[in-house]
């Protein structure tokens, strides 16, 4: 059995810019400037401000907002109109319409001063209204079509013509994109929006026919007959019909039973003439309109309703597709970084040049400003108080910030790193960071020096059992962070099942 793709549910306008910041983010186009640590920012304020435990909708909405506001501080664009025009026009134009041919249907159908009783337009509108009916019932139950797509080729034939004339795709660049997953997103908003048209254009034409038949009884007298080729000399088949049909509607004061067949035989139109009473039309044409009203009328406004429900509720709860690895990565990064506690970077109190570009990514990249702080210590002096982390409901994380161009000594950085191991664990787990930055700009041409250092860091880093994330040179600090920030969260979430933490665990080097 097929797995179903996950699916959530939002408002129409968060599915808006759900996939807006989608298009922007998976755009090739270079004018945005968009880049991985962009991405990284901005699913960093939105966990931040959701914290743990957000649904996914939630979250991909909230984090959509955040890529949106960083490209319209940027100064680009991000608004796209949705807004579906043709459906504002062609709606009332096919209602009209619909109604002056139901004005006309009537008149075609039936002879000067004679409403025929037989009227192939009148019956052909019942009968064809009955048919969609059935057809839409058996594509609500499966047996032909879709239930979200009925079968029905008018209404496909709108729905496209609307979908393919709404949606433009002659914008460029990241809103193209957008405009294409749109329209297949609303997709079903634009089918019921046809649909509910078309039952809207069966109205009027009903009515546009019952304002046709009233019209008939002012100022114009007229007379009830019938008129066939194949029944003219079987007046007792018409009887049957007229029986079957208009002797549905109970009889009360202003509607009379059914004639008997002689009368109906002296009903055919061309006997008319020589009756000495004509059968007033008024009783039928009352038939005529409830019959309208109960086959047309009333099942198309329910139908009406139904549409209008259906869109509202698209409207309101949205389903969203998410089986994209697009919105996998996100939510796991968003997922991650509600996980992540205060990062407190301990370093040595001695300034180093290339401390003060790194200590600003690693922390830009961690959270928000107050989500972390860079602590001074003397690694020559044993009895300064180590610094702690602030409480906080997630393990915070103490980083110590280690220089490349320096040789591990086991009197220096071997006693801060047992002081900073023997230290409360309830203050922060451990983890150190080495910068190789200026260490492999000096040795660049030497590789093999730089490798025969990071080997000696890790080696020494590895005695004391703490994990170790190197950034080779100022470009690779991002993805340091990123096995940082997942290794943090994992961290945390230990501390969430009560369980005690095992050792360190062995980090590849970034």
């Amino acid at each position: 059995m097929a797995k179903k793709a996950p699916i959530i549910h939002t408002t129409l306008q968060q599915t808006k810019l759900i996939l807006l910041a989608k298009a922007a983010e998976q755009s090739q186009d270079k004018s945005l400037g968009w880049t991985a640590a962009d991405s990284e920012a901005a699913g960093l304020k939105a966990a931040h401000a959701l914290g743990e435990g957000a649904a996914p909708e939630k979250m991909l909405a909230e984090r959509a907002k955040c890529v949106l506001s960083i490209l319209a501080e940027r100064g680009v664009s991000t608004s796209v109109n949705t807004t579906a025009r043709l459906p504002q026009i062609f709606s009332p134009v096919l209602i009209l319409i619909a109604f002056v041919l139901g004005v006309l249907t009537d008149r075609i159908g039936s002879p000067e001063h004679i409403v025929n009783l037989l009227s192939p337009p009148f019956w052909s509108v019942l009968l064809w209204n009955l048919g969609v009916y059935v057809v839409l019932f058996l594509c609500a139950v499966g047996l032909i079509g879709s239930p979200r797509r009925f079968g029905l080729p008018f209404r496909n034939l709108l729905a496209s013509l609307v979908e393919k004339t709404t949606f433009s795709t002659l914008k460029k660049g990241f809103k193209s994109e957008f405009l294409l997953a749109w329209a297949r997103q609303v997709a079903p908003l634009v089918h019921s929006h046809v649909a509910r048209t078309l039952h809207w254009a069966a109205v009027f034409f009903a009515l546009g026919l019952i304002v046709s038949l009233l019209v008939r009884g002012f100022g114009t007298s007229y007379w009830a007959g019938w008129e066939s080729t194949w029944l003219a000399e079987k007046p007792e088949a018409v009887k049957a019909f007229l029986d079957a049909t208009y002797g549905a509607i109970p009889t009360w004061g202003a509607l009379p039973g059914i004639p008997d067949v002689a009368q109906i035989a002296q009903l055919r139109s061309d006997r008319l003439a020589y009756l000495t009473e004509p059968v007033s039309a008024s009783p039928w044409l009352i038939r005529m309109m409830i019959m309208i009203a109960a086959v047309v009328i009333i099942p198309r406004l329910l139908l009406i309703a139904l549409n209008t429900w259906r869109m509202k509720r698209f409207t309101e709860r949205t389903p969203l597709d998410i089986s994209d690895a697009y919105y996998g990565n996100v939510l796991a990064q968003c997922a991650q970084d509600a996980a992540l506690g205060h990062l407190t970077v301990i370093a040595s109190a001695p300034e180093r040049s290339c401390r003060a570009a790194t200590l600003s990514g690693v922390r830009r990249l961690w959270g928000l400003d107050d989500e972390s702080d860079v602590a001074l210590l003397d690694f020559d002096d044993e009895e300064a108080p180590l610094p702690s982390v602030p409480p906080s409901e997630r393990r915070g994380v103490r980083l110590l910030w280690l220089d490349g161009t320096d040789t591990p000594e086991t009197s220096v950085h071997g006693t801060v790193l047992d002081r900073l191991n023997s230290h409360d664990q309830g203050n922060g787990v451990l983890a150190v960071f080495l910068d190789m930055s200026v260490f492999a700009e000096r040795y660049k041409q030497l590789p093999e020096r730089i490798k025969e250092r990071s080997e000696l860091w890790k080696a020494f880093i590895e005695l004391h059992r703490v994990p170790l994330f190197v950034a080779a040179d100022p470009d690779s600090v991002l993805s340091a962070v990123k096995c940082l920030r997942a290794w943090a969260s994992s961290q945390s979430a230990v501390m969430h099942t009560d369980v005690a933490p095992e050792a360190s665990p062995s980090v590849p080097n970034s």
